[in-house]
């Protein structure tokens, strides 16, 4: 079969499986997954998930967009899957947990120069904190007492925090990200250096999955599971 691979729509088809098409949707989320500068999707998540799927004989075609669209269309539509995505209690009853991807650590982030020091989320209510609208993180927060509009400015991507908080000191405070997307992004972006770590949510980690709509036919299910099991 021939491979198409093109952005924002990668087509990564494998053998077909009983004529049945997986939709996949994720983000960039380094290093997790991530569309290099050749237009590829690498990162050990996205080469894991490729490789069960790939092991199951089951055909997809991939689209890379922001969480808050490949989230939505994660829960809304009856043929798709999605990934890295963080399990939680508000997450459990919505997808079809189909397989593990790694654990992540998640951490506030504020520029060296605002000399901010939190020690716990009552302190952190005090400041404007941006989240990308939808992720594990605005969840998080929001059962936690933290309001839109108050302390939270929902963004669609952290392409351009490091920016934001340099430049708009007026409406973020503190950004947060998974410590091991801003390791990677610092490699690239000089900004970077102008942050430090604040405050690290010990009691937010979890693990982040390969999930499914709860549509998703048992047969399709079964048969990534086995391909997981096999291989891991």
């Amino acid at each position: 079969m021939v491979h198409w691979l093109f952005y924002p729509w990668l087509m990564l088809g494998s053998v077909v499986a009983h004529a049945y098409t997986l939709t996949l949707v994720t983000e960039n989320f380094a290093h997790f997954q991530y569309v290099n500068g050749e237009g590829e999707l690498v990162g050990h998540a996205a080469e894991k998930v490729i490789k069960v799927l790939n092991e199951a004989e089951v055909d997809y075609q991939l689209s890379v967009d922001n969480w808050s669209i490949s989230y939505n269309s994660a829960k809304r539509d009856s043929n798709t899957c999605i990934f890295s995505i963080a399990k939680s209690k508000h997450r459990n009853a919505l997808f079809t947990w189909v397989f593990p991807i790694g654990g992540f650590t998640t951490s506030f982030y504020a520029l060296k120069t605002a000399n901010i020091r939190i020690d716990n989320l009552e302190q952190a209510r005090q400041y404007k904190i941006a989240v990308i609208r939808d992720n594990f993180s605005h969840q998080y927060l929001k059962s936690h007492g933290f309001s839109e509009g108050q302390q939270l400015l929902l963004i669609q991507s952290f392409d351009k925090i490091f920016q934001l908080l340099a430049t708009r000191r007026d409406i973020v405070d503190l950004v947060i990200l998974s410590d091991a997307q801003f390791d990677h992004k610092s490699k690239s972006e000089p900004m970077s250096g102008e942050l430090e770590r604040v405050m690290t949510l010990n009691k937010m980690n979890t693990q982040l999955y390969f999930a499914c709509n709860k549509k998703v036919p048992q047969s399709v299910i079964s048969r990534i599971k086995a391909a997981y099991e096999r291989l891991y």
